[in-house]
């Protein structure tokens, strides 16, 4: 009894020393997380420890397929690769939904906060290329890691580069200096010692053609030089030279200078070709005491390149008072002449490479502006449209004035604004639709706005007079004309606005 009333007093003295606390019948719905109070507890965050393991594991993967596919090695390859093997194949890792115990007491894991997702400010899509398999042949692994990437394309085009003019041409030729200028006058001085023995097979009924890289002009004028001192009698020994690279070059010149050397009455030759070159032999054989030394720079030029016309030279070099001496500047020359062609030349080949630059036999800037496509927009420079103005009625030359002060106005305009450069990128705005200045595009004048003050200067009463004036431009490529986004038709003079200034003052004086 006694042992019993204690115990009850002892149950009933701690009741009444403590709180009654309430508690509920169920599971707690929230929890304050609490910091271990031990300082020997040093359980990391359950989330951190799956990514550590998926990291690692990723890095073992890694390292694996580096050593299986791309063959790399270190120094400790046995003990990475186990390493590597153990991680790869171990299956510890925890799942999201797993209770984890605390403080000695067993909960649910609580649903981490989800992190924020996406892609990082300032940074590039980068794309990942994917691992190629184990089983892949060695070519298929090698196109895998090699193949190219997506094709890098540029704004920049042939129509954005300023266009050459013959001012600057001539002035960049006579800055530029040669550093082989000695050499290559040493070549000269040793081609100039054969002359005696190109006179001597001249002398017997040969004609001479020389050929090689680089210009033969000034060899063959020191050559004709070098003739006309060797002769004695100036009168009946006559030189002839034809610059065979001229583009409107014909036979018919051909024929009537060798004719005017030959009669100094100028006798008339005819109309055509064979008719001229029956006259001219007549002529020679009249007088026996005459001889003409011809000499043709590139005798395969453009214009001289017909069948024709190779045929009449050659029957003009076969007459023992003529003496033919010709320079071949194409590597195919040869292809011009068939086996009777060749043996009515009677041609001795000399090669001659002088490395000289075509400074006379080329249009340096009409070759540049063909490669770019260009080719119409020079019309001879500003000289020619100059020289076509001259000869258009009064009315086209205003109309030309006209247009040429809009476009400079708005290649002003487009200065000042920032539009019409090669950077700008930008669509037109609406503020510059009469000027048609609008992305990379060239200033130009609008077709309605150009109508507009033609006939405010009473320059055309009728859109079919403006129409007229106008094909006159294009007919000798002065102008050009081009449609906007809007389907609006823009025309604008090909030139620089230093050119067009020029243009302009030409006109106004």
């Amino acid at each position: 009894m006694g042992s019993g009333r204690a115990s009850h007093s002892t149950n009933k003295g701690q009741t009444n020393g403590t709180t009654p606390v309430k508690r509920f019948q169920g599971k707690n719905l929230f929890s304050t997380p609490v910091k271990p109070n031990s300082a020997g507890d040093t359980n990391e965050t359950p989330r951190l420890e799956r990514h550590a393991d998926r990291s690692a594991r990723r890095k073992s993967t890694r390292t694996l397929i580096e050593r299986t596919i791309l063959g790399n090695t270190s120094d400790n390859d046995e003990e990475d690769e186990d390493i590597a093997h153990h991680i790869y194949d171990s299956e510890d890792e925890d799942e999201p939904g797993q209770e984890i115990e605390m403080n000695g007491e067993t909960s649910a894991s609580v649903p981490a906060t989800p992190s924020k997702r996406g892609r990082p400010k300032g940074s590039k899509n980068r794309q990942k290329s994917p691992t190629p398999t184990r089983d892949l042949p060695p070519h298929e692994v090698y196109f895998s890691q090699n193949r190219g990437g997506r094709s890098k394309t540029s704004d920049n085009n042939l129509s954005s580069l300023a266009l050459l003019d013959h001012e600057e041409y001539f002035a960049l030729v006579r800055s530029y200096e040669n550093p082989h200028s000695v050499d290559l006058d040493s070549l000269q001085k040793l081609y100039a010692t054969f002359f005696n023995q190109w006179l001597f097979e001249l002398s017997q009924d040969f004609n001479i053609c020389v050929y090689g890289w680089g210009s033969k002009r000034s060899l063959l004028m020191n050559f004709a030089e070098h003739i006309y001192k060797a002769q004695t009698d100036h009168i009946n020994n006559k030189i002839v030279v034809i610059n065979g690279y001229v583009q409107h070059l014909t036979i018919r010149d051909i024929l009537n200078t060798v004719a005017a050397a030959v009669s100094e009455s100028g006798a008339k030759l005819g109309s055509q070709p064979a008719e001229m070159l029956e006259k001219l032999i007549s002529t020679l054989e009249e007088d026996k005491t005459k001889n003409v030394t011809v000499m043709i720079h590139s005798i395969d030029g453009t214009a001289l390149r017909r069948p024709t016309t190779q045929i009449i030279l050659s029957r003009l070099s076969s007459h023992p008072q003529i003496h033919l001496v010709a320079s071949a500047d194409h590597p195919s020359f040869p292809l011009l002449w068939d086996s009777s062609l060749r043996s009515t030349f009677n041609f001795l080949f000399h090669d001659c490479t002088t490395f000289q630059p075509y400074t006379s036999e080329m249009d340096v800037v009409e070759e540049v502006h063909e490669l770019l496509g260009r080719s119409g927009r020079r019309v001879g420079g500003k000289e020619g449209v100059s020289f076509v103005l001259k000869s258009l009625p009064e009315n086209a030359k205003n109309l030309f004035r006209v247009l040429v002060g809009e476009q400079l106005a708005a290649m002003d305009e487009s200065i000042g604004t920032g539009f019409g450069g090669a950077d700008d990128d930008d669509d037109y705005d609406d503020n510059d639709r009469h000027t048609g200045n609008f992305g990379k595009n060239e200033p130009g004048v609008e077709y309605k706005v150009l109508y507009q003050k033609a006939c405010e200067e009473f320059i055309c009463s009728s859109e079919m007079s403006f129409r007229t004036l106008l094909k006159e431009f294009h007919d000798h490529q002065m102008i050009q004309s081009r449609k906007d986004v809007l389907g609006t038709e823009i025309l604008s003079v090909p030139f620089r606005k230093e050119e067009l200034e020029t243009i302009l003052e030409d006109i106004t004086s």
